[in-house]
């Protein structure tokens, strides 16, 4: 009889083989991109349970949040709802449970720049204390050296499906399937701390450090050429953020984007 350790290990391993084989089938590397695949084509898709529950607990706290990766959702996810709604995109409410897209909604966004820094130091390390890098994209992004290694990895991505969530444009998150905005409230990532004043709750007022960084980065200053490449391939996301940075009151506004990829 094969000990416990030798089980859990034989487990882990074909568990993850399964997940691979049917992520292949799917044409994703995170098998939990599988929803939002199929949310993207015209098959017919009911979510999980678990992804159920997670709808009825936007629709029970009455406030729908899109978390875009590396902006501070997963603090306003334990304060606003108690629990992960994971990084669900505008198109998949909508093919799945589009009344929750009429409930007053707001995201979190950032520089592109500082976010695709902040990325590459998470992948660079594995993650965090709190979480890790996803098993298909680990060993890759543990190896990464220097920025050229995730510009190279991005620029050969055929799609968002080919490359993990916290290197993924902020506007596929947010931009229906004809590439308008359909969150009601962009927050410049640099007013966090005024989160709750600007969206009229009480509980984001002062938000928990999760999922931080295990050490601090050395600052990265980058050159021109990967300047350029970052404002081409985020040139959704300047859009978006530049249009937040604009507003001049607490209250932000309605935006646009160009057409998202699939």
């Amino acid at each position: 009889m094969p000990k416990p350790s030798q089980t859990s290990t034989s487990g882990t391993a074909g568990t993850a083989g399964i997940n691979r084989l049917i992520a292949s089938a799917f044409r994703v590397r995170l098998v939990s991109d599988v929803p939002e695949r199929l949310a993207r084509s015209p098959l017919p898709y009911r979510p999980n349970a678990k992804r159920r529950e997670r709808i009825t607990t936007i629709q029970r706290r009455g406030v729908l949040f899109i978390h875009v990766p590396k902006n501070a959702g997963t603090s306003v996810c334990h304060q606003l709802y108690g629990t992960q709604i994971k990084h669900e995109t505008v198109r998949y409410y909508a093919s799945v449970a589009p009344r929750v897209l009429d409930l007053p909604s707001f995201a979190i966004l950032r520089d592109p720049v500082c976010r695709f820094l902040s990325a590459f130091a998470y992948a660079s390390n594995g993650g965090t204390r709190d979480r890790k890098v996803a098993r298909p994209f680990n060993a890759r992004y543990r190896a990464f050296e220097t920025v050229d290694d995730a510009i190279d990895h991005l620029a050969t991505a055929r799609s968002p499906f080919d490359i993990d969530h916290i290197f993924r444009p902020q506007s596929w998150y947010l931009t229906d399937a004809r590439g308008d905005c359909r969150v009601e409230n962009l927050i410049p990532y640099e007013e966090i701390d005024s989160l709750g004043a600007i969206m009229g709750l009480d509980e984001l007022d002062a938000l928990p450090r999760l999922n931080r960084s295990n050490k601090a980065a050395a600052p990265i200053r980058l050159n021109p050429s990967q300047e350029a490449f970052i404002e081409d391939f985020y040139a959704g996301d300047y859009a978006l953020w530049r249009g937040a940075m604009r507003v001049t009151s607490l209250k932000s506004r309605p935006c646009s984007a160009r057409r998202a990829t699939s």
